[in-house]
């Protein structure tokens, strides 16, 4: 699963050519600053070779993002320079919920990984919105004169995984996403004026049959109960008469191997007064 979840990833970068490179086949060189203010910047999709030179020696780079998504960042194996690497926001602050762990998109252990999965399940941390961040890297508490070290940072664009975080899409029109994991979901918000109801249908290379399931989610983003199933679509909906308002179209994996892009379509029909 780890493999494929690998290989899609790189076939959705490719696709949208959404990632940014800071080089090919090398490790730039970045003198690192002590905190947030005197922070380097360095580019996502990066390697970045560094320097600790003791438990003292605390390293702060920034990152720009320039649109929503997930990001992992992770240092060689062997490395016994960096003890931990904390996300901060703008405001120089740990981003909450987010820390290391397994990788559900690279694979491997990375030192911060987005998703980031908590025990209770209103902290996980689904996508970083766009913005400038920065992370501080932790010297091990007992180094001495450290060696260098290369570490690395993978961006991957992902629209929001809940209302809040919606991305908004035309009212009759369609846009293209990708669904990564089996516990995906991405969000999008439709404004309905005047009264109407809501067509939603996928497409794209999971096949007639395979295509995700979408949800509607009302203005408070609680499930609605009343719909149709699309005709034309096996997993295509209409919705019920809807008033003026701000709508959601949730669209989730139909089962947790059906993994891709799709692109979702939005037609806004009249209220027949059904």
């Amino acid at each position: 699963m780890s493999e494929n979840i690998r290989a899609l990833v790189a076939t959705v970068s490719a696709v949208f050519a959404l990632t940014l490179s800071a080089g090919q086949g090398f490790a730039a060189d970045i003198a690192h600053g002590h905190d947030c203010s005197t922070a380097s910047l360095i580019a996502l999709d990066s390697d970045t070779r560094a320097v600790l030179y003791d438990s003292t020696d605390f390293a702060v780079y920034r990152l720009v993002l320039q649109e929503r998504g997930l990001i992992d960042v992770w240092t060689d194996p062997g490395n016994f320079s960096v003890w931990d690497i904390e996300l901060l926001d703008s405001s120089c602050e740990a981003v909450d919920g987010v820390g290391p762990g397994t990788s559900i998109i690279m694979g491997g252990y990375s030192k911060i990984t987005i998703p980031s999965f908590n025990i209770m399940p209103k902290q996980s941390v689904w996508t970083l919105p766009a913005g400038v961040y920065y992370m501080r890297l932790h010297p091990d508490p007992v180094l001495k004169g450290g060696e260098p070290f290369i570490f690395h940072t993978k961006f991957v664009r992902h629209y929001g995984h809940d209302c809040a975080s919606a991305e908004r899409v035309p009212a009759s029109g369609s846009i293209d996403g990708a669904l990564l994991y089996p516990q995906d979901r991405e969000v999008f918000r439709v404004t309905v004026n005047p009264p109407a109801r809501i067509r939603a249908w996928t497409t794209g290379p999971l096949g007639r049959w395979n295509q995700p399931t979408i949800d509607l989610r009302l203005s408070d983003c609680s499930s609605a109960s009343e719909m149709e199933f699309d005709d034309e679509s096996p997993t295509g909906v209409v919705t019920m008469p809807l008033e003026v308002g701000t709508y959601y179209l949730a669209v989730e994996p139909l089962d947790r191997d059906f993994l891709g892009p799709f692109t979702l379509h939005v037609q806004l029909l009249p209220d027949d007064g059904r």
